[in-house]
């Protein structure tokens, strides 16, 4: 089955973590009701970017434990950014939930260098798809999506569906609209943006479900709130052979590479 609802969980952080995680369910419960098959929740959705309430951090499995819980007689992916310990490392990732274990996990390559990002966590080294029981997914954490290469490396590799958990303040949040809307047209592919809010307003929302022609199937505003679309996965090979622009890739590698070889590169 190609066609089913998705759905992104635009959480209200806090400092609080037992509230997060209680929010976190809450909103999986929601796309549950709705009978999402996926639903992506934002970036360090247990803590925050709050550097005090790394220290009690535990595994992943001890992080998400409640929503594991749930999942496990429902037929939901969930997509879920959590700050994570484990070997005595502080992991900035993404897990992938269905059924009770996560399936799949992708640690964030590229901390953000205007905060202490970098002074907490160990960046993950490892871009991949993961095979998922409704479609291939490629993930990138907030910061990331700001990298085209990153996003097409992805798609190269067969990703149908780029989710996109985020903690991306208000401040640019014009950035955050463009970027995600780009990145669907550019490698023709769904793409679930999850953002968040808090009470202060440095992060006011504005996640977005985009499909790969780049429109906006669902918006959110500016308040905690499940938002939720019908897609068809099939819509992603019917757009690139209607539009076949990624076939130009090879000809762009093969430039690249020959320019590459005889030491020329482009401005």
């Amino acid at each position: 089955m190609t066609e089913m609802v998705v759905a992104c969980g635009q959480q209200r952080v806090v400092k609080d973590v037992e509230t997060n995680k209680s929010k976190a369910l809450s909103l999986v419960k929601r796309a549950i009701q709705v009978d999402a098959k996926i639903v992506v929740l934002p970036e360090a959705s247990n803590t925050g970017l709050f550097p005090e309430n790394y220290s009690s951090v535990g595994s992943a499995e001890e992080e998400l434990d409640t929503i594991l819980k749930l999942s496990e007689r429902k037929d939901i992916l969930v997509i879920a950014g959590v700050v994570e310990r484990e070997g005595g490392k502080l992991y900035n990732s993404v897990c992938l939930l269905h059924r009770g274990e996560i399936i799949g996990k992708y640690r964030k390559i590229l901390p953000f260098p205007l905060t202490d990002e970098r002074k907490h966590f160990t960046p993950g080294s490892e871009l991949r798809v993961f095979d998922t029981p409704h479609g291939k997914v490629g993930v990138l954490v907030c910061y990331e999506v700001r990298f085209p290469e990153m996003a097409r490396r992805l798609v190269k590799e067969g990703a149908e569906i780029l989710a996109i958990p985020a903690e991306f303040p208000a401040s640019r949040i014009e950035h955050w609209k463009t970027l995600i809307r780009a990145r669907a047209i550019e490698n023709q592919v769904f793409v679930l943006a999850a953002n968040c809010v808090d009470p202060e307003g440095k992060y006011n929302g504005q996640s977005a479900i985009i499909d790969p022609y780049g429109r906006v199937l669902n918006e959110a505003g500016e308040l905690q709130e499940l938002i939720f679309a019908r897609i068809d996965l099939g819509e992603v090979e019917e757009c690139r052979r209607k539009y076949p622009f990624l076939e130009d890739l090879s000809t762009i590698d093969k430039i690249l590479s020959e320019q590459s070889n005889n030491g020329l590169k482009l401005p």
